[in-house]
Protein backbone atom coordinates (compact mmCIF):
# COMPACT_ATOMS: atom_id res chain seq x y z
CA UNK A 1 0.00 0.00 0.00
CA UNK A 2 0.98 3.98 -0.53
CA UNK A 3 1.87 6.35 1.96
CA UNK A 4 -1.41 7.87 1.84
CA UNK A 5 -3.95 4.39 1.78
CA UNK A 6 -2.01 3.44 4.97
CA UNK A 7 -2.32 6.69 6.98
CA UNK A 8 -6.09 7.03 5.82
CA UNK A 9 -6.98 3.28 6.50
CA UNK A 10 -4.96 3.77 10.04
CA UNK A 11 -6.70 6.64 10.58
CA UNK A 12 -10.52 5.03 10.22
CA UNK A 13 -9.73 1.95 11.48
CA UNK A 14 -8.76 3.50 14.83
CA UNK A 15 -12.04 5.25 14.21
CA UNK A 16 -14.03 2.37 13.88
CA UNK A 17 -14.96 3.45 10.49
CA UNK A 18 -13.72 0.68 8.03
CA UNK A 19 -15.43 -1.33 5.80
CA UNK A 20 -14.77 -5.40 6.28
CA UNK A 21 -12.39 -4.93 2.71
CA UNK A 22 -10.53 -2.32 4.08
CA UNK A 23 -9.93 -4.04 7.58
CA UNK A 24 -8.87 -6.76 5.71
CA UNK A 25 -6.25 -5.04 3.60
CA UNK A 26 -5.09 -3.35 7.62
CA UNK A 27 -4.58 -6.95 8.58
CA UNK A 28 -2.66 -7.95 5.62
CA UNK A 29 -0.34 -5.07 6.31
CA UNK A 30 0.44 -5.88 9.50
CA UNK A 31 1.11 -9.69 8.88
CA UNK A 32 3.81 -8.19 6.50
CA UNK A 33 5.11 -5.55 9.12
CA UNK A 34 5.20 -8.45 11.42
CA UNK A 35 7.20 -10.29 9.39
CA UNK A 36 9.79 -8.31 8.63
CA UNK A 37 9.08 -8.30 4.96
CA UNK A 38 10.41 -4.33 3.61
CA UNK A 39 8.22 -1.43 2.94
CA UNK A 40 10.32 -0.59 -0.29
CA UNK A 41 7.00 1.31 -1.44
CA UNK A 42 7.54 3.69 0.96
CA UNK A 43 10.06 6.69 0.10
CA UNK A 44 12.36 7.93 3.48
CA UNK A 45 10.18 11.40 3.50
CA UNK A 46 7.11 9.26 4.07
CA UNK A 47 8.23 6.72 6.04
CA UNK A 48 9.79 10.02 8.41
CA UNK A 49 6.30 11.60 8.06
CA UNK A 50 4.07 8.12 9.03
CA UNK A 51 6.67 7.21 12.05
CA UNK A 52 6.32 11.10 13.62
CA UNK A 53 2.70 10.23 13.05
CA UNK A 54 2.35 6.80 14.43
CA UNK A 55 4.73 8.02 17.06
CA UNK A 56 2.25 10.80 18.23
CA UNK A 57 -0.56 8.19 17.85
CA UNK A 58 0.96 5.69 20.16
CA UNK A 59 1.45 9.07 22.46
CA UNK A 60 -2.19 10.03 22.57
CA UNK A 61 -3.47 6.17 22.96
CA UNK A 62 -0.92 6.14 26.50
CA UNK A 63 -2.72 9.67 27.41
CA UNK A 64 -6.09 8.45 26.88
CA UNK A 65 -5.69 4.66 28.01
CA UNK A 66 -7.03 5.65 31.46
CA UNK A 67 -10.38 6.79 29.77
CA UNK A 68 -10.50 4.11 27.29
CA UNK A 69 -10.08 1.48 30.13
CA UNK A 70 -13.18 2.76 31.57
CA UNK A 71 -15.08 1.81 28.57
CA UNK A 72 -13.09 -1.73 27.34
CA UNK A 73 -15.88 -3.74 29.76
CA UNK A 74 -18.94 -2.35 27.66
CA UNK A 75 -17.39 -2.64 24.36
CA UNK A 76 -17.97 -6.06 22.37
CA UNK A 77 -14.58 -8.14 22.02
CA UNK A 78 -14.69 -7.72 18.31
CA UNK A 79 -13.49 -3.91 18.93
CA UNK A 80 -11.08 -4.42 21.89
CA UNK A 81 -9.19 -6.78 19.31
CA UNK A 82 -9.70 -3.90 16.80
CA UNK A 83 -7.92 -0.86 19.42
CA UNK A 84 -4.99 -4.00 20.19
CA UNK A 85 -4.09 -4.67 16.70
CA UNK A 86 -3.78 -1.06 15.83
CA UNK A 87 -1.53 -0.56 18.75
CA UNK A 88 0.46 -3.31 17.63
CA UNK A 89 0.92 -1.76 14.08
CA UNK A 90 1.98 1.22 15.18
CA UNK A 91 4.54 0.27 17.92
CA UNK A 92 5.70 -2.66 15.68
CA UNK A 93 5.93 -0.73 12.52
CA UNK A 94 7.80 2.31 15.05
CA UNK A 95 10.62 -0.21 15.23
CA UNK A 96 10.58 -1.15 11.92
CA UNK A 97 11.51 2.18 10.34
CA UNK A 98 13.92 2.26 12.97
CA UNK A 99 15.74 -0.50 12.29
CA UNK A 100 15.88 0.13 8.70
CA UNK A 101 16.92 3.95 9.11
CA UNK A 102 20.40 2.40 10.96
CA UNK A 103 20.66 -0.45 8.82
CA UNK A 104 23.55 -0.54 5.57
CA UNK A 105 22.65 0.90 2.41
CA UNK A 106 23.81 -0.70 -1.07
CA UNK A 107 23.47 1.30 -4.18
CA UNK A 108 24.24 -0.06 -7.49
CA UNK A 109 24.52 1.97 -11.02
CA UNK A 110 23.28 -0.44 -13.77
CA UNK A 111 23.39 2.41 -16.27
CA UNK A 112 25.11 3.55 -18.59
CA UNK A 113 25.79 6.85 -17.28
CA UNK A 114 27.25 8.13 -13.75
CA UNK A 115 25.23 7.67 -10.92
CA UNK A 116 24.83 10.14 -8.22
CA UNK A 117 24.73 9.22 -4.76
CA UNK A 118 23.92 11.58 -1.50
CA UNK A 119 25.24 10.29 1.68
CA UNK A 120 24.10 10.94 5.18
CA UNK A 121 26.55 13.72 6.12
CA UNK A 122 26.33 15.60 2.65
CA UNK A 123 29.26 14.07 0.80
CA UNK A 124 28.20 12.88 -2.79
CA UNK A 125 29.44 9.87 -4.27
CA UNK A 126 29.49 9.81 -8.37
CA UNK A 127 29.34 5.62 -9.40
CA UNK A 128 30.30 4.90 -12.33
CA UNK A 129 28.84 2.22 -14.22
CA UNK A 130 28.97 -0.66 -13.04
CA UNK A 131 30.04 0.58 -9.49
CA UNK A 132 28.62 -0.21 -6.29
CA UNK A 133 28.74 1.32 -2.89
CA UNK A 134 27.76 0.09 0.75
CA UNK A 135 27.37 2.50 2.82
CA UNK A 136 25.23 3.27 6.34
CA UNK A 137 21.82 5.43 6.55
CA UNK A 138 23.43 7.55 9.55
CA UNK A 139 27.47 7.33 10.34
CA UNK A 140 28.84 6.89 13.54
CA UNK A 141 30.10 9.72 15.67
CA UNK A 142 33.62 8.43 15.51
CA UNK A 143 34.08 7.64 11.81
CA UNK A 144 32.65 7.30 8.37
CA UNK A 145 33.45 4.37 6.37
CA UNK A 146 32.03 2.97 3.22
CA UNK A 147 32.55 0.31 0.64
CA UNK A 148 33.22 0.53 -2.81
CA UNK A 149 33.11 -1.86 -5.91
CA UNK A 150 34.29 -0.48 -9.16
CA UNK A 151 35.15 3.40 -9.78
CA UNK A 152 34.24 6.57 -8.12
CA UNK A 153 34.32 10.06 -7.72
CA UNK A 154 34.09 11.12 -4.19
CA UNK A 155 33.42 14.72 -2.68
CA UNK A 156 33.63 14.32 0.83
CA UNK A 157 32.54 17.19 3.14
CA UNK A 158 35.36 17.63 5.66
CA UNK A 159 34.72 16.64 8.85
CA UNK A 160 37.66 16.69 11.05
CA UNK A 161 35.83 14.80 14.09
CA UNK A 162 35.33 12.05 11.73
CA UNK A 163 37.74 10.88 9.42
CA UNK A 164 36.34 9.24 5.77
CA UNK A 165 37.65 6.08 4.80
CA UNK A 166 37.00 4.13 1.17
CA UNK A 167 37.63 0.50 1.20
CA UNK A 168 37.79 -1.11 -2.13
CA UNK A 169 39.17 -4.47 -2.17
CA UNK A 170 42.64 -3.88 -0.48
CA UNK A 171 43.01 -0.60 -0.80
CA UNK A 172 41.80 1.96 1.61
CA UNK A 173 41.91 5.99 1.29
CA UNK A 174 41.04 7.88 4.19
CA UNK A 175 40.47 11.43 4.29
CA UNK A 176 38.85 14.54 6.82
CA UNK A 177 37.43 16.22 3.22
CA UNK A 178 38.38 16.30 0.34
CA UNK A 179 37.44 15.33 -3.00
CA UNK A 180 39.02 12.26 -5.28
CA UNK A 181 38.55 9.49 -7.38
CA UNK A 182 39.21 5.70 -6.81
CA UNK A 183 39.27 3.48 -9.99
CA UNK A 184 40.60 0.39 -11.25
CA UNK A 185 43.76 0.42 -13.30
CA UNK A 186 43.59 -0.83 -16.83
CA UNK A 187 46.12 -3.42 -16.05
CA UNK A 188 44.73 -6.36 -13.96
CA UNK A 189 44.84 -6.42 -10.03
CA UNK A 190 45.53 -2.31 -9.75
CA UNK A 191 44.03 0.21 -8.40
CA UNK A 192 44.59 4.28 -8.75
CA UNK A 193 43.36 6.90 -5.67
CA UNK A 194 43.32 10.25 -7.76
CA UNK A 195 43.38 13.56 -5.33
CA UNK A 196 41.52 17.10 -6.92
CA UNK A 197 41.23 19.01 -3.55
CA UNK A 198 42.40 18.02 0.04
CA UNK A 199 44.73 15.66 1.20
CA UNK A 200 44.15 12.01 1.16
CA UNK A 201 46.06 9.06 2.81
CA UNK A 202 46.18 5.70 1.46
CA UNK A 203 47.59 2.82 2.97
CA UNK A 204 47.02 -1.39 2.09
CA UNK A 205 44.30 -2.75 4.25
CA UNK A 206 45.90 -5.88 5.68
CA UNK A 207 42.36 -7.15 7.20
CA UNK A 208 40.66 -8.33 3.76
CA UNK A 209 39.92 -11.92 4.27
CA UNK A 210 39.10 -11.87 8.15
CA UNK A 211 35.94 -11.84 9.58
CA UNK A 212 36.56 -9.03 11.56
CA UNK A 213 34.29 -6.18 11.48
CA UNK A 214 35.37 -2.97 9.55
CA UNK A 215 34.99 -0.50 12.70
CA UNK A 216 37.35 -2.66 14.46
CA UNK A 217 39.86 -3.06 11.60
CA UNK A 218 43.46 -1.44 12.63
CA UNK A 219 44.77 0.80 9.96
CA UNK A 220 48.50 0.37 9.29
CA UNK A 221 49.36 4.43 8.14
CA UNK A 222 52.92 3.54 8.34
CA UNK A 223 52.45 1.54 4.60
CA UNK A 224 50.67 4.03 3.25
CA UNK A 225 51.12 7.40 1.12
CA UNK A 226 49.99 10.74 1.37
CA UNK A 227 48.80 12.54 -1.41
CA UNK A 228 48.00 16.07 -2.09
CA UNK A 229 46.01 17.92 -5.32
CA UNK A 230 47.07 16.33 -8.76
CA UNK A 231 48.86 13.31 -7.45
CA UNK A 232 48.07 10.11 -7.80
CA UNK A 233 49.09 6.39 -6.54
CA UNK A 234 49.18 3.14 -7.86
CA UNK A 235 48.41 0.21 -5.95
CA UNK A 236 49.96 -3.50 -7.05
CA UNK A 237 47.85 -5.71 -5.61
CA UNK A 238 50.46 -8.75 -6.15
CA UNK A 239 53.45 -6.94 -4.74
CA UNK A 240 51.71 -4.57 -1.91
CA UNK A 241 53.47 -1.60 -3.67
CA UNK A 242 52.16 1.69 -3.70
CA UNK A 243 53.54 4.15 -6.46
CA UNK A 244 52.34 7.78 -6.70
CA UNK A 245 53.03 9.74 -9.49
CA UNK A 246 51.23 13.00 -10.83
CA UNK A 247 47.74 12.58 -12.67
CA UNK A 248 47.47 12.28 -16.43
CA UNK A 249 46.04 15.99 -16.50
CA UNK A 250 46.72 18.20 -13.65
CA UNK A 251 43.87 20.66 -12.92
CA UNK A 252 43.60 23.94 -11.03
CA UNK A 253 42.96 24.24 -8.09
CA UNK A 254 40.05 25.19 -6.48
CA UNK A 255 41.16 28.27 -4.91
CA UNK A 256 42.63 29.05 -8.21
CA UNK A 257 40.17 28.53 -10.76
CA UNK A 258 39.57 32.04 -11.33
CA UNK A 259 43.14 32.71 -11.89
CA UNK A 260 43.65 36.57 -14.34
CA UNK A 261 45.11 35.41 -18.04
CA UNK A 262 48.14 33.91 -17.40
CA UNK A 263 50.16 36.69 -19.63
CA UNK A 264 54.14 37.40 -19.33
CA UNK A 265 56.33 39.78 -20.48
CA UNK A 266 59.56 39.64 -20.12
CA UNK A 267 59.10 37.75 -16.37
CA UNK A 268 62.27 35.87 -15.01
CA UNK A 269 61.79 32.48 -15.38
CA UNK A 270 61.88 31.40 -11.35
CA UNK A 271 58.99 33.24 -10.97
CA UNK A 272 56.37 31.87 -14.01
CA UNK A 273 57.65 28.33 -12.25
CA UNK A 274 56.44 29.55 -8.80
CA UNK A 275 52.81 30.70 -10.83
CA UNK A 276 52.77 27.27 -11.58
CA UNK A 277 53.42 25.49 -8.96
CA UNK A 278 50.93 28.00 -6.69
CA UNK A 279 48.21 27.36 -9.87
CA UNK A 280 48.72 23.69 -9.36
CA UNK A 281 49.71 22.56 -5.95
CA UNK A 282 53.28 21.28 -7.81
CA UNK A 283 56.55 20.78 -6.82
CA UNK A 284 58.20 21.94 -9.65
CA UNK A 285 61.89 21.97 -9.45
CA UNK A 286 64.67 24.58 -11.45
CA UNK A 287 68.17 22.97 -12.03
CA UNK A 288 71.00 24.71 -12.64
CA UNK A 289 72.34 28.90 -12.07
CA UNK A 290 71.70 30.02 -15.65
CA UNK A 291 68.01 29.33 -15.53
CA UNK A 292 67.79 32.44 -12.88
CA UNK A 293 68.70 34.33 -15.93
CA UNK A 294 66.42 33.50 -18.43
CA UNK A 295 63.34 34.96 -19.23
CA UNK A 296 59.69 34.39 -20.80
CA UNK A 297 57.30 36.30 -22.68
CA UNK A 298 53.94 34.36 -23.74
CA UNK A 299 50.46 33.66 -23.05
CA UNK A 300 49.64 30.40 -20.94
CA UNK A 301 46.03 31.04 -20.78
CA UNK A 302 43.92 27.83 -21.25
CA UNK A 303 46.69 25.46 -21.73
CA UNK A 304 47.08 22.42 -19.86
CA UNK A 305 50.32 22.37 -17.39
CA UNK A 306 52.06 20.42 -19.57
CA UNK A 307 51.90 22.29 -22.71
CA UNK A 308 52.30 25.44 -20.72
CA UNK A 309 55.80 23.33 -19.46
CA UNK A 310 56.32 22.82 -23.33
CA UNK A 311 55.92 26.29 -24.12
CA UNK A 312 58.34 27.44 -21.39
CA UNK A 313 60.85 25.05 -22.19
CA UNK A 314 61.11 25.47 -26.21
CA UNK A 315 61.59 29.39 -25.49
CA UNK A 316 64.55 28.82 -23.67
CA UNK A 317 66.03 25.83 -25.29
CA UNK A 318 65.10 23.25 -21.99
CA UNK A 319 63.42 20.55 -20.79
CA UNK A 320 61.83 18.84 -18.49
CA UNK A 321 60.50 15.72 -17.14
CA UNK A 322 58.61 14.18 -13.98
CA UNK A 323 59.56 12.03 -11.46
CA UNK A 324 57.46 10.47 -9.50
CA UNK A 325 54.78 13.16 -7.86
CA UNK A 326 57.74 16.05 -9.16
CA UNK A 327 58.73 18.08 -11.98
CA UNK A 328 62.29 18.61 -13.52
CA UNK A 329 62.89 21.68 -15.54
CA UNK A 330 66.55 22.25 -16.80
CA UNK A 331 67.49 24.59 -19.26
CA UNK A 332 71.78 25.06 -20.17
CA UNK A 333 71.17 28.69 -21.13
CA UNK A 334 68.49 31.18 -22.69
CA UNK A 335 68.24 32.32 -26.17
Amino acid sequence: MSYDEIENLLLKYREGKCTPAERDRIHAWYDQVQSGAPQTELSESEKSVLKARMWSAIQHERKTAGRISAFLPRLSPAVVRMFASVAAVLIISLWLLETNREGPVSATNNTTRPMLVKLGDSSEVTLAPGAGLIYARQFSASKREVQLKGDAFFSVTKDSLRPFFVYSGKLVTRVLGTSFSVKEAKKERQMQVEVVSGKVSVFENENVGTKEPASQMKHPLRKGVILTPNQRVTYFERSGDLTTSLVDKPVLLSTHTELRPAIFKNMVLPQVIQWLEDAYGVDIVVSGEAVNECRFTGDLTNMSLFDQLDLICQSNDGSYQVQGTRILVSAPGCK
